[in-house]
Parts: structure tokens; sequence; C-alpha cells
């Protein structure tokens, strides 16, 4: 059977029940091969989606893979977007691109990023992944198609999860209130999400009686039975120029043995990896898929291998190069050990937590973030724990009414949703009450890497720092971490405190300094096996001028870039460098700018996000307090003013210019100018 480049409208080719039963299976083959290959991604939830996704896109839905922009065509908006392996693999067989493209899953420049982004491949209605957003987006294309008297449907697929947001509600009356007949909600009802069942993270059952309440037509079905899709998706149904919504019951991972129904499986790939147990082999003979042979997963492999080894080959061509080759433990010297510093936020939270007025609140990625070490140690204070499912805002303002009532809530989730989803709960409920509250800024930056830019938090500092009452800590790595958490939890009014993801060098030890509110000026002294026995880490204002040449100001993991540039740019260029850690952004240590400004006259400021939202901060400071007698460059690395996109963190690290290279090739051009 031949599936790809139709050139024909899809609708008019009228597949039956059991060629769509086997283009399930050959987009669940696709699909797994691409995730197994990207090493991460949403097993679980793909797999529960493929079957709606086949009977939509090769049964019931308008679309004309020739013609993407078809203004006739059906709408299908995915607010699900973490299961876009399955909208690619539906978009690749209807012929819209080269299914075989499908296995570059979540590498960098590809297109096919860990969530949908519209602009980078063809019959995507809306780049999306920030759960909850979707109907709403829905609602108004429907809209549209009532003004401008067109009958194009509007299908809307929502996980069940993903209803513990308060948005999807308002949407769900809106469409209701203007009688969108013309809309459908697919809810992939599969009873799971990242923290656990629905039903214990937070309830939603009676489900259809609610969408009822709520004015819609509401229809269940069995997801995985195509007979029984087609029927649910048929026009009749509707009544009364309502909207519509199809509860489709399935199975998390559905036909991958060791997936199905197993909540671990949400968000990773078989662990297995190609062969062996829990593994690709052991996904595709489960799958069933005779087109799957081994010859066709090695050439699907060559095609990964090939892309990659030209991507490599790219980004390194961009990075500046000295006369060795200083990246991370490329030598035997100056190794460094990589630890995730939101482990050590954890460990931080686990000895708070002995005080019996912190409480926790988790937003369905509890252990992801490490919130969950408040109590997997200690069971009983899972009493002081509280489940708010996918509801950041909700959970803001459950958490400023335990602080009003004496408690010290911790709550958290990716720095994106804590800190813009929720920023009106946290300005007028948290700061203008100024309550107690500490907001976890987890998986801030580009450390998400493979996710992409819905999920990378590049604008979180500065929706942060201008809130009164906010202060802010930005640990540098896993151990200043821990003592940073223990710090704000002593510290009355909000604090946010700015995790990374992925592990990043260890830069410090138990015994290094770290005063809340003072900065650490940290100094290169000489190559060492060990990178944090080379430097010498001394608080802001115990330090002494040494004359330095220019002074790299900084917060977060991006630090450690920042002693790495000040090492090479001793050994290249027998420059001294005084680097600046700024681990509390908020109060923030003017003092320690003001000295580097006035005793260097050089300033770099570097952040992993969008440039100016830290270096303006430091601009600010330094234009109003500098020494004017005292000649001034200062110059702002950062990521410039774009979104980010999937590919690993390192990757995106070098490619948007981040790493100490390009600091060392900044710091020179500002000597050079300096001279002049």
């Amino acid at each position: 059977m031949v599936l790809v480049n139709f050139n024909i409208k899809i609708q008019q080719k009228d597949f039956s029940i059991s060629e769509l039963e086997e283009i399930s299976k050959l987009m669940r083959a696709y699909a797994i091969t691409a995730i197994s290959y990207a090493k991460s991604g949403h097993t679980g939830g793909v797999m529960s989606i493929i079957d709606i996704a086949a009977v939509l896109y090769f049964k019931v839905a308008k679309h004309d893979p020739a013609n993407p922009g078809w203004e006739d065509r059906d709408r299908i908006f995915w607010s699900s977007g973490h299961k876009a392996p399955a909208l690619y693999a539906a978009l690749g067989l209807a012929g819209y691109f080269d299914i075989n493209d499908i296995v570059k899953l979540r590498r960098f420049g590809s297109g096919f990023e860990g969530h949908p982004n519209r602009f980078n491949l063809p019959g995507i209605e809306a780049s999306s992944g920030s759960l909850g957003q979707g109907l709403g987006l829905s609602v108004g294309s429907a809209i549209n198609a009532k003004i401008e008297k067109k009958d194009y449907r509007v299908f809307c697929i929502l996980g069940d999860g993903e209803l513990n947001e308060g948005s999807v509600w308002e949407a769900a009356m809106s469409a209701s209130h203007y009688r969108l007949d013309n809309l459908t909600a697919i809810i992939d009802r599969n009873g799971l999400q990242i923290d656990g069942k629905t039903s214990d993270v937070m309830e939603i059952e009676p489900l259809k009686e609610k969408w009822i309440s709520f004015g819609w037509d509401a229809i269940e079905c069995d997801g995985h039975d195509i007979k029984d899709l087609i029927n649910a998706f048929k026009p009749e149904n509707k009544k009364n120029s309502r909207p519509s919504v199809i509860i489709a019951n399935t199975v998390k991972g559905k036909s991958i043995s060791f997936a199905e129904n197993v909540c671990a499986y949400h968000g990773i790939a078989p662990k297995g990896g190609i062969e062996g147990a829990e593994s690709l082999d052991q996904a595709l003979s489960d799958i069933g898929c005779s087109i799957f042979s081994e010859d066709k997963v090695k050439n699907l492999n060559k095609i990964v291998k090939e892309y990659q080894e030209v991507t490599d080959k790219k980004i390194e061509s961009l990075v500046p190069k000295y006369s060795r080759n200083y990246f991370w433990n490329s030598s035997d010297m100056m190794k460094v050990n990589m630890v995730a510093n939101r482990a050590g936020f954890g460990k931080g939270l686990e000895k708070a937590g002995a005080d019996p007025r912190v409480v926790a609140l988790g937003a369905d990625i509890t252990d992801s973030i490490k919130i969950s070490d408040f109590y997997i140690n200690n069971p009983e204070r899972k009493a002081r724990f509280f489940s708010m499912g996918i509801a950041e805002q909700n959970m803001t303002t459950v958490a400023a009414g335990l602080a009003k009532e004496g408690k010290i809530p911790f709550i958290g989730s990716y720095g994106v949703f804590i800190t813009g989803r929720n920023w009106d709960q946290l300005r007028t409920t948290v700061c203008y009450n100024n309550y107690n509250v500490k907001i976890v800024d987890a998986h801030g930056g580009i450390s998400v890497g493979p996710d992409g830019a819905t999920h990378q938090a590049l604008e979180d500092i500065s929706n942060l720092y201008y809130l009164p009452n906010m202060q802010i800590i930005v640990p540098a790595d896993s151990i200043e971490a821990e003592k940073a958490t223990l710090a704000l939890k002593e510290i009355n009014g909000p604090v946010s405190i700015r995790l990374a993801r992925e592990a990043t060098p260890l830069i410090s030890d138990v015994e290094s300094v770290f005063e809340y509110g003072k900065a650490n000026v940290i100094r290169y002294r000489k190559e060492m096996p060990d990178f944090k026995d080379a430097f010498e880490i001394i608080t802001s204002g115990d330090y002494k001028s040494e004359n330095e040449d220019i002074s790299i100001i900084g917060c977060g993991p991006i630090i450690v870039e920042a002693m790495r540039a000040s090492y090479i740019l001793k050994e290249e260029f027998g420059i001294e460098t005084r680097v600046i850690n700024m681990h509390t952004l908020k109060p923030m240590d003017k003092d320690a700018i003001i000295k580097a400004v006035n005793e260097t006259g050089k300033i770099i400021t570097v952040e992993e996000h969008q440039v100016g939202g830290f270096g303006n901060i430091v601009a600010g400071i330094v234009m109003e307090n500098k020494n004017f007698a005292v000649p001034a460059i200062l110059k702002m690395i950062g990521i410039k003013d774009r979104f980010g996109e999937s590919g690993q963190p390192w990757e995106l690290m070098k490619v948007f210019g981040l790493t100490a290279e390009f600091i060392v090739k900044d710091a020179i051009s500002i000597l050079q100018i300096k001279k002049t």
C-alpha cells in the first residue's frame, strides 16, 4: 500500500477500516523509531493518540498536502503539542514531506522540533507546547469560519491532564456561548499524566457531565477502535448548534508492551535504546508493522547518522578556535564533574522541609524539578504536599493563601510556565501582598534542549526582576543551589530560584563562600587537574583589586563559561580576568559591579537569557553609579531577540554564541577598542 505523495485532497481517498489500522501501525513504527533515535520524547501520549490522528488525517478531515494553505481545509490544532511525533507521522504519510525525515526528531535545524513549530513544517496549523491554549485558538478559528461563512470544521486535540488548566474551561464556555457547531474537541483520555493517574493528581471526573454542563455535546468512544472513532466524528452527532467533544478512552503507550499504562513513559524514549529489553526492536515487534524490516531500520539509522555528522560540522564551524581545544573534559587537565543544579535544590528542599511551616505544591513535573525530594525520604511530609496538576495560576494563588496563614510554600514548574502563565498572580496576589511564597523557576534557559522553544525559558529573569518585593537567586551549580535553597527559606517575602535542567560543571564545594546578596569574585590562578581547583572564590566585599584587564559578570550555570573564558584568556593571551558570580540577582550587589567598572573599565555581561534581561540591569547600575572620570566599555552576551529551538543543550550554547570561546572573542575585541 502506497501512502505518500497522494497529490490529491486526502478526503478523496476513502480508506477502509483495515487500511486505517495499517496506517496506525505504520505511524506508530515511524514515531517510536524517531523517539528512540532522539533518545527523548513522549512515548506514552504519542502512542495513545495515533489511532485518533489516523482517523482524523486519513478519513475525516479535509486537507491537501499539495496545497497546505488551502482556504477550505479543515483545521486541526494540537493543543497537546508534546505528542508531536504522532502529528509528524500523520503529515509525513499524507505526503506533506518525506516521512523518512521524521527520524531527525528533536535534532538541531531539522524542523522536527520537540513541540510543533508551524514555521518549520507544512501542515502544522499552530506552534504549540504550552498546555491549555489550543482550545481557545480553535475557538477563534471556528468563529472566523462563521464570520466568513466558511464550512471548514475545526478540531482540537487535548490531553486529559491538560484539562487541569483553567484556560481550557474558559474556552469551553466561549465555544458554547457562540454556538460553535463547527468545533470538535478530542480528548485523549488515557488516565495518566507526568505525576501519576489523573484521578490522583487532579480529579477531572465526571468528565462527560462536565462538558455537557458547559453546553457541549459529548460523545465517548474507544480511542483505539477505528470504527468507533469514525462514528464519533460523524457530523450528525451534533445537536442544537452546539460544539462537540469526543472523549476517546485510550491506553497510554498503546501497542508497546513495556510502555502500556506505565506512567514513567510519559516523557521518555525506550529505556533499552535500540536493542534488547524495552528497546526500539521490542517496540517494533510489538507494533507488528511488516514494512519495518531490519533493512528499513538500518536505512533510517543511516539518515540520522549522516544528518548529525553534517550538523556537528556546521555547529563546530561557528565556534572560534584557539591554539588548543579548551572545551569541557577535552584533555587530562581541568576536568569537571557534571551535576544538574536542580539536584542541589532538591537536597536543600529536603533539609528545609524539616521546618513544619514548609509546604510544597506540585504542577505535574514534581519529580523532574526535584520538588518531590521534599517528601521522598520523609513520607510523613506527604501531608504537606499538594498536587495542583497542570494549573500554575491556581497553584500560585493557593500558595499565597497558605503563606497568608503562616506557611512557607514552595511552588514550581518549567520556567516559562511558572514565571509567564501566572505572571499576574505573582504580581498582584503574591508580590503586592508581599506573601512569603518561594518560586522554583526550573529548567531555565536553553537547558531543556530538545523540547524546543515553548519550553525554553529565555524571558523569565525580566518577567520577575521588575516585580516589587520579588527577590531572585540564580545559583551557578548544584552545590550553590543547595545553599541558595536554604537561604531563601529564611528570607521573608517572595523569592525565586532559577535552575537549569541538564547537568552542568561543579565549580564550588561545601566550603566555598556563599552570602545572600553578596556576589562572589572568581579568579583563575593556574591550570590544575580539577577545574574548580584552578580558581579562587572570594566574597566581593573581601576582594582587593589585582588590576585585572577585564571583568565578566553573570549569573547561573553560564558562570562556568565565564570561568573557562578567563582560563583561555590567561593561557592564550596573558589577560587577567575578574569573573563576578552574581548569584543573588535581586537584591543585586551594586558595589561589586561599580568596583569592577571603576577598576577594570571593561565589562562583559553573560546570560543564558534574552540579551539585556540581566545585562541591562547591570548597565543601569553602571550608568547610575560609575565614576565618570573613568572611561568604560560594556558588552552584553546573550540570546539575541529570538526564540530557542530543538537541539542538545551544548549544541544550542554554541549556536547562540554563549560558550567561553565566544566570550573570549568579544573580550579581545573590547580590549582592542579600549587600547585604541
